[in-house]
């Protein structure tokens, strides 16, 4: 057998055992979305003006997202290596639990900003930008489509364009792990270079966004991101990664692409990380400890941080906070859009999750 047939035949070919969660790509979540909220509150609030450095780096905080796209890969191909969704009804029982898993917080989360939306346009409170509020808008956001190509407004709850990308990559999932299962080393290695290319291509677009696109090219920025993170599993699980060397790379990368601007070189030093961090050993028992907590609420804590943003806007509209009140406005709305989150996930989408299995599988024939 040649090489790239070892490499296709890693341990547990086609065994149909439990999904990996390492709670270190969990916690590594917390990271991610706290460098999101902190760039989307340095947005609102310019609280970190005169202090470059810093500021720098929170700027560069939309990269989080890029981080949670690979790590989405990553920890799908982990999950599901070992039992692939074969055929049209391991497909269609794959999508269906995602679609559990994401829609029933996506559109509590939704509802309450139509609500909110509506409640203030009844009494009068000035909204910015009222068209963006419209039935297609709606209709498009409660499809999760509205990343992929079909609209420039960033309606509603707008953080959703993330979870619009994601639910693509949950659909063509499948397709794509049976392709990787059976991809040699060197096809892997190459998967992740030419997504890197086109990445680095994203990012010289001469419009300057680099890789800070949502609407447009989004699906794109995506698809590359998430097919890096399911090749670096790939060969993370047979070994074909050094570990000091994902590390290292994490290590000099991500301040290297700040320092330097350079979407990019941020990323691919995120991917070391997710792989580095994809390297150790799954803790026993179930950790429960604070940051394991809060990963785990990170979906949550997204799409609800539009609430907290709401609150600021009012709070900019009645007063003139100075900088240190504004750093402290910062910490307020980071420290409360992660107990929202939690909230979200403890009172919603795991009770909805809780409440559609026995049900689905009532259905299943």
């Amino acid at each position: 057998m040649g090489a790239v047939g070892r490499f296709a035949r890693d341990p547990g070919w086609g065994e149909r055992a439990k999904p990996e969660r390492l709670a270190a790509l969990t916690r590594l979540r917390v990271l991610l979305i706290g460098w999101v909220l902190l760039y989307h509150l340095e947005l609102a609030l310019a609280a970190l003006h005169g202090v470059p450095v810093a500021e720098a780096a929170v700027m560069k905080g939309y990269l989080g997202v890029d981080g949670f796209f690979v790590l989405s890969g990553f920890a799908l191909y982990l999950g599901y290596r070992h039992r692939p969704p074969l055929g049209l009804a391991g497909w269609g029982e794959f999508v269906r639990r995602r679609a559990e898993r994401i829609f029933p917080l996506h559109l509590a989360a939704l509802g309450l900003m139509v609500l909110l939306v509506g409640g203030a346009s009844l009494v009068g409170v000035r909204i910015n930008d009222p068209d963006r509020f419209g039935a297609t808008e709606l209709l498009l956001q409660a499809l999760l489509v509205n990343a992929w190509e079909t609209t420039r407004a960033h309606a509603w709850n707008y953080p959703s364009w993330a979870l619009s990308t994601i639910w693509a990559g949950y659909i063509l999932f499948p397709v794509v792990l049976t392709a990787m299962l059976g991809a040699g080393r060197a096809a892997c290695w190459g998967i992740v270079a030419a997504s890197l290319g086109g990445l680095a291509w994203l990012g010289a677009l001469p419009d300057g966004a680099q890789l800070n696109r949502t609407l447009e090219y989004g699906l794109l920025r995506f698809g590359m991101e998430f097919t890096i993170g399911i090749a670096l599993a790939r060969l993370v699980t047979a070994r074909e990664v050094p570990s000091a060397g994902a590390g290292l790379s994490a290590a000099v990368l991500v301040p290297l692409g700040i320092s330097l601007d350079l979407d990019v070189v941020a990323v691919a030093g995120l991917a070391g990380l997710v792989a580095w961090l994809g390297m150790r050993p799954a803790e026993p028992g179930q950790p429960r400890d604070l940051l394991w907590r809060l990963g785990e609420a990170s979906f949550g804590v997204y799409l609800c941080w539009v609430f907290v943003e709401m609150a600021l806007i009012l709070v900019l509209r009645i007063a003139e906070p100075g900088q240190l009140a504004r750093l402290g406005l910062m910490f307020a709305g980071l420290f409360a859009s992660l107990a929202i989150g939690s909230l979200a996930w403890r009172l919603v989408e795991v009770p909805a999750a809780r409440w559609l299995a026995p049900r689905a599988a009532a259905v299943r024939p």
